[in-house]
């Protein structure tokens, strides 16, 4: 029997302000027909880069799959142990992962029988029906799809699962690392992002009805995702798990455990992104921010021990998945409500002002934290609860509601 683990109470907001900023990131791209709305392009290029907010997942995940797991894969991997971690992650990602694609689903089979088509060639490369098989089997981001489809943002879910499945046949691998050895594959994972930049996002192919959403090169970002995003997990996960072994022995703590260090951190990341530097720097910043959070300090644990935030970090994986679909749902129903006339002028709409776009995020933001706690509630636990009670380890620990 597998003992518990400590649970690291400062981590659990962290994922919840980034799933917030992802929110923000994706009100952004739709009020303004592909951003530059909430803040002006000539102002800032922060709002352009919070698609790395998924990547900061992908590195958290690493870190606590290791902090609360690592121990059941330190010697072997036990036909025993794999099948109890993987009933868990299942019951963890899967429910909500099928609830919001048959919402989806639904959704589009409601308006289609109402006689509503898909106006907007972006949805109606997205609503493919042949991508439903890749989604009920996790491999939606594993190069098997053209574009995103259905629940977009469940990409990274896709990815995070199959790296889950590696996960314990790295574990007794990276224990027996020394230092140096450990500082060799947070340099590799680098290498693997410089590869996705200029390697990858070349490469990465886009439907020919909507050429116009491909990654320019030019922007030297790591943003990949329904083709090649399982690398950009695996990169960050990686480097979660690196960070883990140092925050262990307590690498930095003197510096890293303070508040003014987190910050500090926080802003430099926000410069980076600010400046659209090349997206390899911003990653830098992750492990850093991730290990000052962990090793805590009296201030820190205090405003992240808070009720509002530890609540926010609950709901997260909710407000990523539930968010698309939520605007799936309003852009459905004004566009049944208000269907492009044949005689409009091609084009974009016009773009709304900057104040309303910002009060229309913020109404939406609370929204969506209104629907993230109710399928947090009566879908999400309940559905873990069910799943591990059945076929799992009743025993099986809370991994940091991550």
């Amino acid at each position: 029997m597998k003992t518990t683990t400590p649970y690291l109470s400062n981590l659990t907001p962290l994922r919840g302000i980034a799933a917030l900023l992802t929110v923000m990131f994706h009100v952004d791209l739709m009020l303004g027909n592909g951003g530059n709305l909430l803040v002006k392009f000539e102002d800032s290029l922060l709002f352009t880069r919070l698609y790395l907010m998924v990547d900061f997942f992908f590195v958290l995940s690493g870190f606590v799959m290791y902090h609360v797991y690592g121990k059941w894969f330190n010697e072997s991997v036990q036909k025993v142990d794999f099948k109890w971690f993987t009933i868990a992650r299942f019951a963890r990602v899967y429910p909500l992962h099928f609830f919001t694609l048959l919402y989806c689903i639904g959704l589009k089979l409601i308006f289609f029988a109402a006689g509503g088509i898909d106006t907007n060639p972006m949805d109606a490369v997205s609503n493919n029906w042949a991508a439903i098989p890749s989604h009920l089997l996790l491999l939606h981001s594993m190069n098997v799809n053209e574009w995103f489809t259905w629940n977009n943002a469940s990409w990274s879910i896709s990815t995070e699962w199959w790296m889950y499945m590696l996960f314990p046949f790295l574990v007794k691998p990276f224990r027996g690392l020394n230092s140096v050895g450990r500082i060799l594959v947070v340099v590799a994972c680098f290498v693997g992002y410089l590869a996705i930049t200029f390697l990858i996002v070349p490469i990465v192919t886009v439907p020919a009805s909507i050429p116009f959403v491909a990654v320019n090169p030019a922007d030297l970002s790591i943003n990949v995702s329904y083709q090649y995003g399982f690398l950009r997990c695996l990169f960050g996960f990686v480097l979660g798990m690196m960070v883990y072994q140092f925050y262990t022995e307590g690498a930095a703590k003197r510096l890293m455990a303070n508040g003014y260090t987190l910050i500090s951190l926080t802003l430099g990341l926000g410069v980076c992104m600010h400046f659209a530097v090349p997206d390899v720097f911003s990653v830098a910043f992750f492990p850093l921010i991730l290990l000052s959070a962990a090793y805590g300090s009296q201030n820190m644990d205090a405003f992240f021990g808070t009720k509002p935030m530890q609540r926010i970090g609950d709901w997260s994986f909710s407000i990523y998945l539930v968010h698309q679909p939520l605007m799936y749902t309003i852009g459905s129903v004004m566009t049944y409500l208000n269907p492009p006339s044949p005689n409009a002028p091609a084009g974009p709409p016009p773009q709304m002002d900057m104040l309303t776009g910002w009060i229309i995020c913020v109404i939406f933001i609370a929204f969506t934290l209104l629907v993230s706690y109710l399928t947090y509630r009566f879908v999400e636990v309940p559905a873990r609860n069910w799943i591990n009670g059945r076929y799992g380890k009743n025993a099986v620990p809370a991994v940091n509601r991550v």
